[in-house]
């Protein structure tokens, strides 16, 4: 069994070896790779055995060894280990995110310190950051147990609340609704969850309803002890939704014990209707809208509009009924009365509740939309300004750019919303593609390489995600894994369904990333993509992956013909207020 596990670039071959041999010889036992494993024999038996072995994990850092995939890799199952990690500067080194994010804090040890490597080996090296003390919390998707199972939209509505009342307690760190929300109907251990994203606590929840008869089942689980810390049930009625709400989430914070500043204990009581039925209204509508069906997107505007009927001044349904506006424009029909509507709409919730910031993401959107790019510019900086911690007002500024071609400009923005919700996939990806175009240099591998681990780590725990396979497969072939990328592409082709959005990627990954290209597969997977329900014309209309084949008659002739399919003349219409 190794005492010390020896990560390195084979650049660095020399030092590496000259640092086992010193440790060697003071006694120590030390895995290293004198093989040069390289490629698919890098995750080899004896790789992963040997960090899984060892008591310390010595990562060599150089210039060549952070811009290694095989280094990122092994300090990655490192980290999921739970090893002593000793970073070991070779040389003076700017660390990327990749590296710097699970070494943050942690001191440095030079390599020419060999007592002080020693030391560290024995007792650890110090962190010069103070630990996040915040309780670590998730909050799964609550089962809906009702008779007749068609409640599952209460359920999430009840759990996405929870977390909702509970983001503004500065004592806890929440994992966010988007992120749990995956797990609805996978069977996952908890105790994997807990390991891949760093959380103790979880809370689990069961809803059952009969008629007006409401009951929500709570569980807070303490995963580092393996126990429950308590368990209680809520019952009541419809119209008294609110309320119990309430009592869940100050069961939550009473079961912490946390002490609550007078803000926070505002924020855990507010409401953003009085009206349980406009409530329940509004959260079906979610449930629709995830969809990203047409069908999906216009029930949910139909639920909005008898929601904001019931309760005139219910803003935050506006904002939502808004931004569902912009997603039908944006995908499906180009009618521009939705966007007049959607304005009239999140102009009235601005003036409702004045501190509902992110109605500025709607004004970012939908002024994008009508192509007035000053005021989206505008919109999207003063939702930065208004909330600089939030992770969506800087991905909301960084798509601005990335979808009005200033690619550059998009780059620190995406990395700003990358600083607020760490290994974001989203991110990452549009990282990837804005910096293909981004005249910094900043290059497509650096974040190809730097977003590998974190699209592995969550595959593993949502195998079936299409959309983060899709991603990944690009990355993997933009790294130089074209073998894996490409079977792993076919594997996709070969589901009956896929997403439309996924389908059109893999579209472009035929048009633009293999190389040769493949056009008759590009435009073959399209014409699925588009069967599929994917009418996003604004993209098909300015395909620049594939502006070389317009060159060629009968390409441009078939590209032609799909986007005649998807597009629809505007017709004026009449839209629920």
């Amino acid at each position: 069994m190794p005492d010390i596990f020896i990560s390195y670039s084979s650049k660095d071959r020399e030092q590496a070896e000259q640092l086992a041999e010193r440790l060697t010889s003071a006694g120590h036992s030390c895995w290293i790779d004198r093989q040069g494993i390289t490629g698919a024999e890098q995750w080899a038996t004896e790789i992963v055995e040997g960090i899984k072995a060892c008591s310390t994990f010595a990562v060599l850092l150089s210039e060549r060894s952070v811009a290694s995939e095989h280094v990122l890799r092994e300090l990655s199952l490192a980290i999921e280990k739970r090893k002593r990690v000793l970073p070991i500067d070779l040389e003076a080194v700017l660390l990327p995110s990749s590296f710097e994010y699970p070494l943050a804090g942690l001191t440095r040890v030079a390599f020419s310190d060999f007592a002080a490597i020693l030391h560290a080996h024995r007792h650890g090296v110090t962190r010069v950051v103070k630990k996040d003390e915040r309780k670590s919390l998730m909050i799964l998707p609550f089962a809906d147990l009702s008779q007749t199972n068609d409640h599952a939209w209460f359920a999430d509505g009840v759990a996405s609340e929870l977390v909702g009342a509970l983001t503004n307690i500065k004592a806890l760190r929440l994992i966010d609704w988007n992120t749990s929300k995956l797990f609805r109907d996978r069977t996952i251990e908890i105790e994997a969850l807990a390991r891949e994203l760093d959380v103790r606590y979880f809370i689990e929840g069961q809803v059952r309803t009969l008629g007006e008869q409401v009951k929500i089942s709570v569980t807070l689980l303490d995963v580092a002890t393996h126990e429950y810390l308590w368990h209680d049930a809520f019952r009541g009625e419809m119209k008294n939704i609110f309320d119990i709400q309430e009592e869940v989430a100050q069961k939550v914070v009473d079961g912490f014990r946390l002490h609550l500043s007078g803000q926070e204990q505002k924020k855990l009581k507010e409401r953003g209707t009085e009206n349980e039925e406009a409530f329940l209204l509004a959260k079906q509508a979610v449930s629709y809208a995830d969809r990203q069906t047409q069908e999906g997107l216009q029930h949910a505007v139909d639920l909005l509009s008898q929601a904001i009927a019931l309760d005139p001044r219910y803003a935050e349904a506006m904002r939502s009924k808004a931004y569902t506006l912009c997603e039908l424009f944006r995908a499906y029909d180009r009618d521009p009365a939705y966007l007049q509507e959607a304005e009239r709409l999140a102009v009235r919730a601005l003036e409702i509740r004045p501190d509902l910031h992110r109605v500025y993401g709607v004004f970012a959107s939908l002024y994008r939309l009508q192509e007035k790019f000053p005021e989206a510019k505008t919109a999207a900086m003063e939702y930065v300004r208004r909330m600089p911690e939030e992770y969506w007002s800087h991905f909301s500024l960084g798509y601005l750019y990335m979808e009005t071609g200033r690619f550059a400009d998009a780059v620190p923005h995406f990395r700003d919303a990358l600083e607020r919700k760490p290994g974001d996939l989203t991110s990452y990806f549009n990282l990837f593609v804005v910096s293909e175009h981004s005249a910094e240099g900043e290059g497509k591998q650096r974040w190809s390489r730097e977003a590998l681990p974190h699209f592995e780590k969550h595959l593993r725990l949502v195998p079936d995600d299409e959309t983060a396979r899709v991603w990944y497969s690009l990355m993997l072939y933009d790294a130089g894994k074209t073998d894996e990328a490409n079977a792993s592409i076919k594997t996709l082709l070969q589901k009956k369904h896929l997403d439309a959005g996924s389908l059109y990627n893999i579209a472009s990954y035929y048009a633009a990333v293999v190389d040769p290209p493949e056009p008759e597969m590009a435009l073959a997977v399209l014409k699925r993509s588009v069967a599929e329900g994917y009418g996003y014309l604004e993209l098909l209309e300015q395909w620049h992956e594939i502006a070389w084949m317009k060159e060629h008659a009968s390409y441009a002739a078939a590209l032609d013909e799909i986007i005649a399919s998807v597009r629809h003349p505007p017709v004026a219409k009449e839209i629920d207020a």
